[in-house]
């Protein structure tokens, strides 16, 4: 960390359209730094001290701002992981799911043995680095409603069977409530990822019909507890930039894909935009692309200090560690205010 201030302070920075030394940088990371750490990404995934370890290594090297909590089995990598350790199939796919949701309830975060376990990694995250803006990311509910019907079923629910895909995302809307709620009880700031909410499967249409109110119903529910979300939506969004930013969320990640200026257009001023290097970069590109990305971001941002400037979703794993870096300095250079 620099000496003047800490990644939380920038952050904080960023929420209330306050400026410090530069803008802040998030990095999306998972276990890219295991194998340097001498431990194999299962093990990353699954065991909460080669978890740590593995996080501490990462911020020795980076100078980011904010990091992930690890151990999450939300997360798509962690969540195969867990489930191949148990003898599960991957997906949540339940084809009995019209049958069994009117005899569902939501369950307490703290009864989901894995997300428990999580929710303690989170604790400790904050305790052990408390200079970071400490994030952890939540499936989204209208994600996790089509991984338990199945994006087509779920996809043909839209025009055959309209009450039941509203049932099923009422549903999920509380369970990621409760996800959230939960985090944020421990200083953590919730990271909604839905990569199903993006315009390469659905429409502006379906998102305004089966998504918007739930994502309002969501972001209404934690600033209630007084506290903020950021919401990453996965692929192209240009056409609902307005409708998501009419939700009222604290901070609006965009992926690749997505225009950088044209959400400048339509939010500046009013939610901390996020993003948005295409994460292919880190392992196609070399630091010099890298550093020209970050700059790229900057100049677009033209210091508004709601501003983090981050890749546009997870860098993958085959990523060059030295692109991290690469990146994330130019972002110190370029980022100062």
């Amino acid at each position: 960390m620099g000496a003047s201030y800490t990644g939380k302070q920038r952050f904080e920075a960023a929420f209330k359209g306050e400026k410090l030394d530069r803008q802040p940088v998030m990095l999306l990371l998972g276990g890219q730094y295991a194998e340097k750490a001498g431990v194999t990404l299962e093990q990353f995934l699954t065991q909460p001290e080669a978890a740590i370890e593995v996080t501490r290594l990462t911020c020795e090297e980076l100078e980011s701002d904010a990091l992930f909590a690890p151990l999450n089995p939300l997360m798509p990598d962690a969540q195969e992981a867990f489930r191949k350790l148990s003898g599960k199939p991957p997906s949540i796919k339940r084809a009995d799911i019209k049958e069994k949701l009117p005899k569902w309830s939501v369950r307490l975060p703290r009864e989901d043995r894995l997300f428990s376990a999580h929710l303690d990694m989170c604790e400790r995250c904050v305790k052990e680095f408390p200079d970071y803006q400490v994030l952890t990311m939540i499936g989204g509910l209208w994600t996790f409603a089509l991984d338990l019907r199945g994006i087509m079923e779920g996809l043909e629910d839209v025009y055959e069977d309209k009450q039941f895909l509203h049932d099923l995302v009422n549903y999920t809307t509380e369970t990621v409530i409760g996800r959230c709620l939960a985090t944020v009880e421990l200083g953590v700031l919730p990271f909604v990822g839905e990569p199903s909410a993006g315009m390469s499967v659905i429409s502006p249409a379906v998102y305004q019909e089966f998504v918007l109110p739930y994502h309002r119903r969501l972001v209404d529910a934690i600033h209630e507890k007084g506290a903020r979300l950021i919401m990453h939506i996965c692929g192209y969004m240009d056409p609902i930039y307005e409708d998501v930013i009419s939700t009222g969320v604290d901070g609006l990640s965009i992926d690749g894909p997505s225009s950088l200026e044209k959400l400048f257009e339509a939010g500046r001023g009013k939610t901390t935009i996020v993003g948005n290097v295409d994460p292919m970069q880190f392992v196609e590109g070399t630091p010099e692309k890298l550093a020209q990305e970050a700059k790229r971001c900057l100049d677009i941002a033209e210091g508004e200090a709601r501003y983090v400037v981050a890749p546009g979703c997870q860098i993958p794993l085959q990523c060059k560690l030295e692109n991290i870096k690469a990146f994330t300095d130019a972002c110190h250079r370029y980022g100062a205010f």
